[in-house]
Parts: C-alpha cells; sequence; structure tokens
C-alpha cells in the first residue's frame, strides 16, 4: 500500500494528460487511477474494520479533515443554487479528490520514516522540474506547454531573453508557485539529510528554484518566497513572537513593495472618485474581480455562487469591467465568493490551526527532524498566503491537495506522537 501511496504522491506533480487514459467524461490520469485504487481498499478497509463516523472532534488533526468532508458537502448542497452544473461537477469532484488525498495520507502516513520518504519524493519532483524549467530557457523547446498564450509574436524560439519557465504547470504563476513550496521542501530535505551528495543537491535545487522564480516574473510568488523567509528568520532567531514582530514581518515588506501611487489609486477606485484605463492595467483587472466578487457575495446573502460557479457569474452578472477574465485570481477570493462566509471563515481557522500546531512543534518537541521539518512548512503557510493570490485558480492543483493532505497527515502524527494535544497558545 505505501508504494501505491508514493506513487499517488510523485504522480500527482505529473501533468494530467502525460500518462492517462481518456473515458471520454474525464482524463484518468496515473494520479487518479492510484487515488481510486486506494480510496476504494481504504474504504472497504473501513469496513472490515468497523470504524464508526465520530461527531467529536478528538484533536486539531481531528477539526481539519472535518472541515474539509463540510466543505465537500457544503459544495454537493450548492448544486441547489449553482446554473453552471458541469463547472460544478468538476469543482466538487476536484474538493472531493482533494478530501480523499488528506483522508488517505492521514490514515496511512504514520512514522517518521513515512514522511521522509514523502519529502524525498516531492524533492525528487522538484529536480526535474527544474530540469525541465532549465530546459524550456536554454533550448526554447516547450514539450508540455502551449505557446499560443506566452508566446504571441514569436520570439521565443531567437530570443533567450524573453523566456519564461513553465515545465508541466500551464501557466508561469503556476509554476512559480510550485518553485516556491519547492524551495522549502528542498531546504528541509537538506536539514535532514546526513549525505553530503543529497546536501550538496538540495543546496543547488534551492538555488536553481529561486532563479526560475525570478524568471517567471510572477510578483506575488516573488514576495511569498519573501514573506516565507521573514517567517523562516521569525521564528528561529528571533524567539518568541509578538505583534510587533509580526507588524516588522509581513507590513512593513508589502507596503514597500506597492508604491504611493498605486495605492492611493487602488483607494479611490473603491471610491468612484476616478475612471481607470482597465484594458492596460492588470493589476485594476485583478482589483475588479475582486470588486465583483464581493458583489456577488452580497446578492447571495452571504451564501457564495456555489462550487465552480464564479465563472458563471462573472460572465453574466458582473459589474465592474475584467476583460477577458472569468477566474476569481486570488485563492481566498475563490474560497469566499465560490464557498460563502461559513466556509471561508472555517477554512482561515482551520490555517490558522495548522499553524499553531507546526508553531507549538517546532518550539516544544526536542526532535531535529520535527523541528526542521515544523519550521520548514511554517515558511512554506507564511508564503503560500501571498503566493495563492497568483494563480487564476488553485483547485484544480492536484499537487497542492496532496501537499496539504502530507501536512494534515503530519499535524496528526505530532500530536499522537508527542502528546501535543493541550499545549498553551503562546502566539501573543
Amino acid at each position: 500500500m505505501k508504494i501505491l501511496i508514493y506513487l499517488m504522491i510523485a504522480s500527482s506533480f505529473i501533468a494530467a494528460d502525460l500518462i492517462s487514459i481518456n473515458i471520454k467524461i474525464m482524463e484518468l490520469s496515473l494520479f487518479r487511477i492510484s487515488l481510486i485504487i486506494i480510496a476504494i481498499y481504504m474504504i472497504l478497509e473501513s469496513f472490515k474494520s468497523n470504524i464508526k463516523i465520530s461527531f467529536k472532534f478528538k484533536n486539531n488533526q481531528d477539526i481539519i479533515k472535518k472541515f474539509y468532508f463540510i466543505w465537500l458537502v457544503y459544495s454537493l448542497f450548492s448544486i441547489g443554487w449553482v446554473k453552471d452544473y458541469y463547472s460544478w461537477l468538476r469543482a466538487v469532484f476536484f474538493i472531493g479528490s482533494g478530501f480523499f488525498c488528506i483522508t488517505i495520507l492521514s490514515r496511512y502516513l504514520k512514522n517518521e520514516k513515512d514522511f521522509m520518504n514523502v519529502f524525498r519524493i516531492i524533492f525528487i519532483m522538484v529536480v526535474l522540474h527544474n530540469l525541465i524549467g532549465w530546459g524550456e530557457l536554454l533550448t526554447g523547446n516547450y514539450k508540455f506547454a502551449d505557446l499560443t498564450r506566452f508566446d504571441r509574436y514569436n520570439q521565443f524560439a531567437n530570443n533567450p531573453s524573453v523566456r519564461i519557465p513553465i515545465s508541466m504547470f500551464g501557466n508561469p504563476n503556476d509554476y512559480a508557485t510550485f518553485l516556491v513550496i519547492g524551495a522549502f521542501i528542498s531546504y528541509m530535505v537538506f536539514l535532514n539529510s546526513n549525505s553530503k551528495i543529497s546536501k550538496v543537491s538540495c543546496i543547488l535545487t534551492i538555488i536553481s528554484s529561486i532563479l526560475l522564480l525570478f524568471r517567471t516574473n510572477s510578483r506575488a510568488n516573488i514576495l511569498g518566497l519573501v514573506l516565507g523567509l521573514l517567517v523562516f528568520i521569525l521564528f528561529k532567531y528571533l524567539g518568541e513572537v509578538s505583534i510587533k514582530k509580526i507588524f516588522i514581518a509581513f507590513v512593513i515588506p508589502i507596503f514597500s513593495i506597492l508604491n504611493i501611487h498605486k495605492l492611493s489609486n487602488m483607494v479611490q477606485l473603491f471610491t468612484n472618485k476616478v475612471r481607470i484605463d482597465f484594458t492596460t492595467g492588470s493589476d485594476f483587472i485583478r482589483l475588479n474581480l475582486i470588486r465583483n466578487g464581493l458583489y456577488f457575495l452580497k446578492e447571495t446573502i452571504g451564501f457564495g455562487t456555489g462550487a465552480g460557479n464564479i465563472e458563471y457569474w462573472m460572465e453574466t452578472r458582473r459589474v465592474f469591467p475584467v476583460g477577458k477574465i472569468r477566474n476569481m485570481h486570488n485563492w481566498w477570493m475563490e474560497i469566499l465568493v465560490g464557498y460563502g462566509m461559513i466556509i471561508f471563515i472555517g477554512y482561515i481557522f482551520v490555517y490558522y490551526k495548522k499553524f499553531k500546531v507546526l508553531y507549538h512543534s517546532y518550539k516544544n518537541i526536542d526532535n531535529k527532524f520535527i523541528k526542521n521539518t515544523s519550521i520548514g512548512l511554517l515558511s512554506i503557510m507564511g508564503s503560500f498566503v501571498v503566493s495563492s493570490i497568483s494563480s487564476s485558480s488553485l483547485l484544480p492543483s492536484q499537487w497542492l491537495w496532496v501537499f496539504w493532505g502530507v501536512v494534515i497527515a503530519y499535524i496528526g502524527y505530532i500530536e499522537k506522537q508527542y502528546n501535543l494535544l493541550f499545549v498553551k497558545d503562546r502566539i501573543q
């Protein structure tokens, strides 16, 4: 079973259509095949073991897992008010797949060796996508990307300076999000490795990932990397957390990156005191997507548009111009607008829960692997707050569902192994 789980994890980082079976209604990829087999095995095993469903919250991992189940159920019930049923089904499929990933990994990843193997597998995939990215930059040969979207003037073939790495991720923003997470995963493997060759490989991969990240020109992910590094420095070198340190670590860098003129335009835009040309500014397009989203939320009385139906509303009910863009391009707003206030608040709450457990494990558990892994995952969580606003939608990102499944499984492991259930919260 472990081998099949490792296969599922590795295949989640490969393009769905690279190794797949077309069954008309969907591409049955290697990841989906392995997920289905493991899910069926897990369900049958549960029946044999006579496992009962409990509505009590045993620990933080249990709270987190049950939230994702509630999210899935809410998505299913949203069929009562959605308009685009195909998009609804597609969104429910991704959330359902994510929930099964979380459940499977939480059940079968049980010890330090399991997690070391998982992080090594992810590291190998990071190396693979780094090699593909550099191959694209050096040769101009894009085997997995649709260049009609990114090379409209056919410059990539003859002008290496304008090439951007994409790998199998469909667009540079998704690839950049992967590179940010990949850099921190590489650092975690570096800290937990005893082999000199492995350590050198990790250092080279970190440097490579950062260089490729800057070539993607994804501003949100570059900022995400900076924030992730600040979280790392904050917890590793500055001792206990305070409001002042959080302000220094997050607020000042953000305001130093945003120039005063652009911030002023945004304020004026919200108050309708100035007319802006939305056809030339991607920042203002993104702002209008948010404004439309908040309007949709108001129109649905806080329940959201329903699973997968933001694009339908953006096409038919938008108030503010957004050009040809229909996705929210903001993970947090996608959850809020698509699934409503209750799910959004729940998501923020469980995100805090993850952060809290990782923080306590880093501070209170005297174990090299736990400390190294927890500080790395804390850094990723800090970076993801901003990195997640770069992509059009993260819902279909199967590798990201798997990654968060690993994080949630790790949280369950440290809670059970080190009895970290009742540690007081020291974040002030």
